[in-house]
């Protein structure tokens, strides 16, 4: 790895307060911060905060911690910027930025709004894409109705438009392999790069004992978790009667724990601890991860890989990822019920971890901060 000088700095601009890593972008950025301290960096960190308290923690990660507003009024909303990127639009940022000569890294088009400013012209500007987010918002909107709906879709155009400030930045990282096509393709003269998630994983876990049921997690009040949840308890569920279920997440929506509590063979786990989920997910025959969303990259499908032992998704949730080996793949119903119902009787053994840390070498933290900081390197001489 390119050691910077002690004294090199990078300014890294959060959407939202990093920590507690506990869900997709957070897990990404909290861990990129870890990896760029470790590779000898000073980091400066900007972030909003808005539903998250200070986090004292972050000082382990980041030299300054910058804390700024996120604007969430009704004129915010009514402005021609996307509202993601209007409601953080804090002169504050960009006269702390302007403070030195330092490369910045904007953490999604949500912390762009400044990305454009002639006084940042002569700076190396990265911004990493979490997401291709107008079609991201496209598919929130097919997902709820109502004036979320009208939202979701105004946002979604309002960003399909707002797309081409990337036009101002000196390299796009993109997070999934399928995103970086998109991009490259968009913006041909602008340096774009793969560089999957950071994730708090070195390795693969080691081999333990595993039990009977199936397991599915995520944030249980997230439109497209409930969707997922939904989905297995009323098409394969009933279907496996021979199979235990546990559905594990932060604060469940009322209607899914009502389904839930109907089937004799599933349990709900509500908001369980840092620690509980992860035994869960590493004692699992096996973790059961869909998505009708296939945008963006599922942090929870790393984690599964990484922590559990087999994992049964859907095409949608591989989506751009390069896993697909490292998966039972099942995207009807009849062939999620073989897979839930078979899985159990499947050692996940010394072969299986060996090709499941081969598939993952392209994820490994070390491999990808190297590429990173030679990146910056370049881009800043």
């Amino acid at each position: 790895m390119p050691q910077p000088s002690a004294s090199q700095r990078i300014h890294v601009v959060s959407l939202q307060v990093p920590f507690p890593p506990d869900y997709g972008g957070v897990i990404d950025i909290y861990y990129k911060l870890k990896a760029l301290k470790a590779a000898r960096y000073e980091v400066f960190l900007h972030t909003y905060q808005y539903d998250r308290p200070q986090a004292p923690q972050l000082g382990e990660v980041a030299d300054r911690v910058y804390y700024y507003p996120r604007n969430r009024s009704l004129m915010r909303q009514l402005q021609i910027e996307p509202y993601i990127v209007a409601s953080r639009r804090e002169s504050a940022l960009i006269d702390d930025l302007l403070a030195d000569e330092a490369p910045i890294l904007f953490e999604g088009i949500h912390c762009c709004a400044f990305l454009a400013d002639p006084r940042l012209a002569n700076r190396c500007k990265l911004v990493r894409m979490h997401n291709i987010e107008h079609e991201y918002y496209t598919e929130l909107a097919r997902k709820t109705s109502g004036w979320r709906r009208l939202y979701y879709r105004l946002e979604a155009a309002r960003l399909k438009r707002y797309e081409h400030t990337l036009e101002h930045a000196d390299a796009i990282l993109a997070i999934t392999e399928s995103d970086r096509c998109y991009f490259a393709s968009k913006f041909p003269q602008i340096t774009t790069l793969w560089l999957p998630a950071f994730q708090g994983h070195d390795s693969v876990a080691p081999l333990t004992p595993k039990g009977d049921y199936m397991l599915y997690h995520g944030n249980l009040s997230v439109e497209e978790n409930i969707e997922a949840a939904e989905y297995l308890l009323q098409q394969v569920v009933p279907k496996t009667p021979s199979v235990k279920w546990i559905f594990a997440g932060k604060n469940p929506a009322e209607r899914l724990a009502r389904q839930i509590e109907a089937y004799p063979t599933a349990r709900l786990v509500a908001n369980p601890s840092g620690q509980e989920i992860e035994r869960l997910i590493e004692q699992a025959a096996a973790n059961v991860l869909i998505t009708f969303q296939p945008t963006g990259l599922k942090l929870k499908l790393l984690h599964a890989l990484y922590a559990g032992g087999h994992c049964i998704v859907n095409s949608k949730m591989l989506a751009g990822t390069g896993l697909d080996q490292a998966c039972i793949i099942a995207d009807t119903p009849q062939a999620l019920i073989h897979a839930a119902t078979t899985a159990r009787e499947i050692p996940f053994d010394q072969a299986l971890r060996t090709e499941r840390t081969r598939l993952l070498e392209p994820y490994d933290c070390r491999r990808n901060i190297d590429r990173l900081t030679r990146l910056i390197t370049e881009k800043t001489l």
